[in-house]
């Protein structure tokens, strides 16, 4: 399942996400909704056998409930007096560069430096963009293909890191469901347990534990191996000190949910 990509193509994709967070099913206390087109241009085929692309954020839209207010972005639409816009309009300038192995592995990746000195004056952008704004959404786009030949039947494991808890690996469990002469199918899914012990005050700490799961479908390209298309669900319940109830309470975990879909809209 290698790649197999020809100079001057382009891979653009539209890659969209629902996150909600809350505290019991019949409350929402914030939810957003995202979706960045990007292209993907085969510049050049290394003499390592990487392929070179220079990957474009072409769009980018935003919209969040919270506390009863609503705030939308979107970067075509023009309008200095909104505040996401003095904080997001630069990123449509934003163009990077990695090298990609035909066995899915990036490296030499750069361009995310305007980004990062962004987000050191606006920890509101870290926010914002803490699914796009950083290596791990690019090192990640690849880790489906496996290292072996692999057929109907046959699972392997890919390696992935949430960068919002403290760059906490985990795996992801791929199975190949299907082949036809439209697409491949893969099967995904991920158990994720993170537990760390964060400082309070007076020198003490508090445990934190996040615990959830992932599950998704991924279609590839049988010829170029790319991406087609990929609908990926994750549920989170985080315990922390503010889901600790005085006097012995029942807990009630913080649920957060994100829905991430991934389409390609341009070879």
């Amino acid at each position: 399942m290698k790649l197999r990509l020809f100079k001057g193509e382009h891979y653009t994709y539209v890659i969209s996400q629902e996150n909600t967070m809350q505290e019991n099913p019949k409350e929402i206390l914030l939810s957003q909704t995202m979706a960045l087109k990007i292209d993907h241009k085969v510049i050049d085929r290394q003499v390592n056998g990487n392929y070179l692309i220079e990957a474009s954020f072409k769009s980018l839209s935003i919209e969040i409930k919270y506390n009863g207010t609503i705030q939308r972005y979107h970067s075509d639409t023009v309008n200095v007096a909104n505040k996401l816009y003095k904080t997001l309009n630069f990123l449509t300038d934003i163009k990077l560069t990695y090298e990609v192995s035909p066995e899915g592995v990036v490296s030499k990746l750069s361009g995310f430096e305007p980004i990062k000195k962004k987000i050191e004056t606006d920890p509101k952008l870290a926010s914002l963009l803490r699914s796009f704004g950083n290596e791990h959404f690019l090192m990640e786009m690849y880790n489906y293909i496996p290292v072996q030949n692999v057929g109907v039947g046959d699972k392997w494991t890919g390696a992935a890191v949430m960068p919002d808890l403290m760059d906490f690996k985990y795996d992801i469990h791929y199975i190949f469901k299907e082949a036809t002469v439209q697409n491949l199918k893969l099967d995904h899914q991920a158990t994720i347990n993170f537990s760390t012990e964060m400082p309070e005050a007076e020198g003490k700490t508090e445990l934190v534990k996040e615990t959830g799961t992932q599950k998704g479908i991924l279609l590839i390209d049988p010829n170029s191996h790319m991406r087609l298309s990929s609908d990926i669900d994750q549920q989170m319940e985080i315990i922390g000190p503010s889901q600790r109830k005085p006097g012995g309470e029942k807990i009630i975990p913080l649920k957060l949910t994100n829905r991430t879909k991934m389409l390609l809209v341009k070879k």
